[in-house]
């Protein structure tokens, strides 16, 4: 906080804190006080900083308001000192004149008349200065009360005023003679709530609190941490191990380019080798390091770290939020280390290599698995996950508007209860329009007419305890053996990036998002309906076949 002084007079300014400067912007608050004196402005800036310290811990405060706030704390501040002053100066004569008439008959009586005429007159001071005070709180009061909302927001700019002039109001009275003030009965003491963390907290501790809130809102009722709560948790977990649990106002912002330089030497899928069971991750990294360059197992890629930085910084956005003083590490810009893995971009499954999938999966042998023949075809030409494959049921194709479409907004039946679809995103939930190659290559056939537990139409992998795990490791081994396979580039999710293609040339980017379930961009994008309707569903139907994709394999089988 710091004053600085124009022509015009001075002028308050205040920083906003780091973790504020999101919502607030960068930019000080800055507040006229116009022409008074360096003692005033000093004291009405204390006035003003303090009331901005207040107000910025509100959720919904805006830079807008704020600054609206505080301009009109200043003025209601410089109106009240004005009254005060002319207060001061004015006192009412007909009282003491009456005094001067009945009472004063010796110098000791004049002695003893002017005592009370400089208490009278501050008495009547002081009844005013209250009057004043009171029209002030209800002004504010009154316009606070018009907009429940600004009430909500300015509530805090409320109560400073109260104290303000209540602090103007002790100060005017201060030389009336002393009463002795009624006993103050103690404020019961509050429980605070067990989440209110300090500097001193440890991360693990609060971070353990906002993992667990989170889990609470989103899945109540499941016990299985979902997939991205898996990585939160490693994330988290991965931090903790490699930075260290200490109290809260330990951790820098440089903590977070330390973290990164460590895990670009972390072997990626090291839970799945053998050789780093039970190992911390000090403990992997070591290891791995030991041994020969051509044995040592890849380490992540910078599309892995990336996201543990992600979700660290997340975490500690939501720590931080309550804590104050603590340091931004959010902002802070990683290098990312020379040894973390290039990323690797996926690119659609070249249509050669479609079409030697599609001609193996066609043959006899294959189709003695269904579960696992019919998984290359639906992906193309549906643009549908791995895992919403994996997870379809038998009732899932159902007629909307007289058309007959995959319905992935409906929640899954087992064992004769609703259970909450497995999505990435809320715009997986969507309607997925049924294209006519479908029914020609025999696919609709076969996955209303299955025969499973639950209904499930790739029943065979939940088997396992995660299906679209095992459909992914079959797919993989499946492509490395007809040498279509490519690390990162030519994978079975590859085949999604080929329907996007497909419906992006022919429907456009809006009925290729829907059908895929990807979130639109932009704000005119959101406006609309978000489920495919009838017409955009013939549309999808009536579009042609994948350019050079051979089905035949399939639709004239040998």
């Amino acid at each position: 906080m710091y004053l600085w002084r124009r022509s015009s007079g001075f002028t308050f300014q205040q920083r906003v804190p780091a973790r504020f400067r999101e919502k607030l912007g960068s930019s000080p608050i800055r507040i006229s006080l116009g022409p008074i004196s360096a003692e005033e402005a000093r004291r009405r800036a204390r006035i003003l900083a303090g009331a901005m310290t207040e107000q910025i811990e509100e959720p919904s405060m805006t830079r807008e308001v704020l600054s609206a706030s505080l301009t009109a704390l200043a003025a209601e501040i410089d109106r009240i000192r004005k009254e005060d002053r002319h207060l001061l100066f004015t006192m009412s004569s007909s009282d003491i004149h009456e005094i001067e008439e009945n009472e004063i008959v010796s110098d000791n009586d004049r002695g003893i008349a002017e005592l009370m005429r400089e208490h009278r007159a501050s008495s009547i001071q002081r009844r005013n200065n209250l009057k004043g005070i009171r029209a002030s709180l209800e002004r504010v009061g009154t316009a606070l009360a018009k907009d429940k909302v600004a009430w909500e927001v300015e509530r805090g700019t409320y109560e400073n005023v109260v104290r303000v002039l209540g602090s103007i109001e002790r100060s005017a009275t201060s030389a009336v003679v002393a009463v002795p003030a009624a006993p103050v009965k103690p404020e019961p003491e509050i429980e605070a709530d067990a989440r209110a963390f300090k500097p001193s907290t440890l991360l693990s501790v609060a971070g353990r609190a906002i993992l667990d809130a989170r889990k609470s809102a989103l899945n109540p009722e499941d016990k299985d941490a979902t997939r991205y709560e898996e990585r939160l948790e490693t994330a988290f977990a991965a931090f903790l191990e490699v930075v260290g649990d200490k109290p809260l106002t330990y951790y820098l912002p440089i903590h977070m380019q330390d973290f990164a330089t460590f895990l670009a030497r972390v072997p990626k899928n090291r839970s799945k080798i053998v050789a780093f069971k039970g190992l911390s991750l000090r403990q992997t990294v070591e290891k791995n390091a030991k041994l020969p360059p051509d044995e040592r197992n890849p380490c992540l890629a910078e599309t892995t770290i990336s996201s543990y930085l992600s979700e660290v910084k997340n975490i500690w956005s939501r720590v931080s939020a309550g804590v104050p003083d603590l340091r931004d590490m959010g902002a802070y810009r990683v290098s990312m280390p020379k040894d973390a893995v290039a990323a690797i971009d996926r690119e659609p499954l070249a249509v050669p290599s479609v079409n030697v999938w599609l001609k193996d999966a066609a043959t006899p042998k294959l189709m003695k698995k269904p579960h696992k023949a019919w998984l290359p075809l639906a992906g193309l030409l549906t643009g549908m996950r791995m895992a919403e494959l994996v997870y379809l049921q038998r009732t899932d194709f159902v007629d909307v508007e007289g058309n007959e479409i995959i319905d992935l907004t409906r929640p899954l039946r087992i064992r004769g209860q609703d259970i909450d679809r497995p999505v990435k995103t809320k715009t997986s939930k969507r309607y997925v329009a049924i294209h006519p190659l479908l029914r020609d290559c025999g696919f609709i056939e076969y996955a209303k007419s299955v025969k499973s537990p639950d209904g499930f139409v790739f029943s065979h992998f939940h088997k396992t305890d995660d299906p679209p795990d095992a459909a992914q490791k079959q797919m993989y081994n499946w492509m490395n053996r007809l040498s279509i396979h490519e690390t990162q580039r030519q994978v079975f999710h590859s085949l999604r990036h080929s329907a996007k293609d497909w419906f992006r040339k022919n429907v456009g980017d809006r009925l290729a998002d829907k059908q895929c379930g990807h979130a639109f961009s932009g704000v005119s994008a959101n406006y609309g309906a978000k489920l495919l309707d009838s017409d955009e569903v013939l549309q999808v139907m009536k579009i042609p076949a994948p350019k050079g994709v051979d089905f035949t394999p399939f639709t004239q089988p040998k």
